[in-house]
């Protein structure tokens, strides 16, 4: 539906939507309440990388919150990142947010976005590959496959995210991501095993560790 009406609302904002992008779900509002939660100073600039941008809605609702901070959003999608400028413009953001072409799995993947930041935020692909043709159909064949596809076990991303982290973040920097349901003690074992510390994750509305949080 949302891609026929190609819009929807997130945080409160309108996120312009097609087909080259996930549809924004209320579940991910949970990352922008850990971000609030664990960077309370609104006022500071602080510097926002955004792995996976997609339709931005994780970049733009943060850069909205913090008013003297900018971002930076990385996608593999060229149509992705045409819907991110698009609502960039759209909800005057876009002089504070760089959308940068690139693959996280391209060796020395992070030496183009100009980092460290002080918050890295991700809802990378998490579904495990063998099991994306059995998802609800409105998803399984109509939402981007790059955007799903987590690989053999859905952690892929994960472990990627994990093994920059050290040249994503300052000293103490936040990183926050996107889980999938059982995935959380998974993922926190691969942030630590990476010398991430690691925090209790947040849950959604439905109880579910949706956003496992960790510093550098």
């Amino acid at each position: 539906m949302a891609y026929i009406l190609g819009e929807r609302e997130f945080w409160g904002l309108p996120f312009k939507v097609t087909p080259a992008v996930l549809v924004p779900r209320p579940d991910s509002e949970t990352l922008i309440e850990a971000a609030l939660a664990l960077m309370p100073d609104g006022a500071r600039a602080w510097r926002i990388l955004d792995l996976g941008v997609g339709s931005g809605c994780l970049l733009l609702t943060l850069l909205s919150e913090f008013a003297n901070s900018t971002g930076v959003g990385l996608d593999a999608s060229t149509e992705a990142l045409d819907v991110a400028r698009d609502n960039a413009v759209a909800l005057g953001l876009a002089g504070r947010a760089m959308l940068v072409s690139g693959d996280w799995q391209s060796p020395q993947w992070w030496q183009k976005l100009g980092g460290p930041f002080d918050l890295v935020v991700s809802n990378p692909p998490y579904i495990e590959r063998a099991t994306i043709g059995r998802l609800m159909p409105e998803v399984a064949r109509f939402e981007p496959r790059l955007a799903l596809d987590g690989g053999p076990d859905g952690l892929a991303a994960y472990r990627i995210i994990a093994a920059a982290a050290a040249n994503l973040m300052v000293p103490g920097g936040h990183l926050l991501v996107e889980a999938g349901e059982g995935q959380a003690i998974e993922i926190s074992k691969i942030f630590r095993d990476c010398g991430l510390t690691v925090e209790a994750p947040f849950r959604d509305l439905g109880g579910v560790d949706r956003v496992i949080p960790a510093t550098h």
